[in-house]
């Protein structure tokens, strides 16, 4: 096992967190429907093996997450943490706004447009506010300084992660949920008696019900954008504390 991907917080909560949560309704459905699995020693081979998925499936986030950021990026124009810079987002108060456009200003020597320059040539502008951004970003990587900032980005980094692996989380959800129902209507039939079912095997159900609820709600480009808009927020207020 990558130790690093354990120990270190932006791996285990942006990257492995999201690969568990993707294999977890097939580990514990096998858990639960399989007695063999539940002894001392299935359960560390299961654990064993389960872990052995669930590392290198950690390296595939990352690559999903960053090409379904890249899709985002053509529907939102830039990143959030830039589009609040702008003057018609309404994500900032006005007057901070018009404070950090000052202090950037002064911080980056760009010229920081107007509203009016901003509506004649969008795309100058959208070029300026991400220099900021990146400025913000290579001051403020500190972790223990800017631990906030930091914080917010492993959040943003896990929604976006978990959106590109939406796909496969739901296949594998919807496949188990297949061999549940098929198992149970071979078993017990279509007039389902819930006392007949093993307690186990409905509380597997229920769970990869509740899984298969988290992709199709909870997870979405809408948790993304706010994640990274309250990640901009917490990189624009370190503007003022920069020197």
């Amino acid at each position: 096992m990558n130790l690093d991907v354990v120990l270190n917080t932006y791996e285990r909560r942006a990257r492995y967190l999201p690969a568990v949560l993707t294999v977890s309704p097939v580990i514990i459905w096998l858990y639960l429907w399989f007695p063999d699995i539940r002894s001392l020693e299935g359960t560390f081979i299961s654990l064993i093996v389960g872990l052995g998925i669930s590392v290198p499936l950690s390296i595939l986030p990352r690559t999903l997450g960053k090409k379904e950021q890249e899709k985002l990026l053509v529907k939102w124009g830039a990143l959030p943490a830039t589009l609040i810079l702008k003057s018609n987002d309404s994500s900032i108060n006005r007057e901070t706004k018009n404070r950090y456009h000052q202090r950037l200003r002064l911080l980056t020597n760009v010229d920081i447009p107007t509203p009016e320059k901003e509506l004649e040539d969008p795309l100058d502008a959208t070029r300026k506010f991400d220099s900021c951004i990146d400025y913000l970003r290579q001051r403020t990587r500190d972790k223990v300084k800017y631990s906030l900032i930091f914080n917010e980005n492993v959040s943003y980094g896990q929604a976006r992660n978990l959106l590109g692996l939406k796909p496969l989380g739901l296949t594998l959800c919807l496949i188990v949920l297949a061999i549940q129902s098929f198992h149970i209507y071979k078993n017990y039939g279509l007039g389902l008696n819930i006392s007949a079912v093993p307690i186990l095997e409905v509380i597997s159900v229920v769970i990869t019900l509740i899984f298969l609820s988290f992709w199709i709600f909870f997870v979405s480009s809408k948790q993304v954008y706010n994640a990274g808009v309250n990640y901009g927020k917490a990189l624009l207020e370190s503007c003022e504390h920069i020197e």
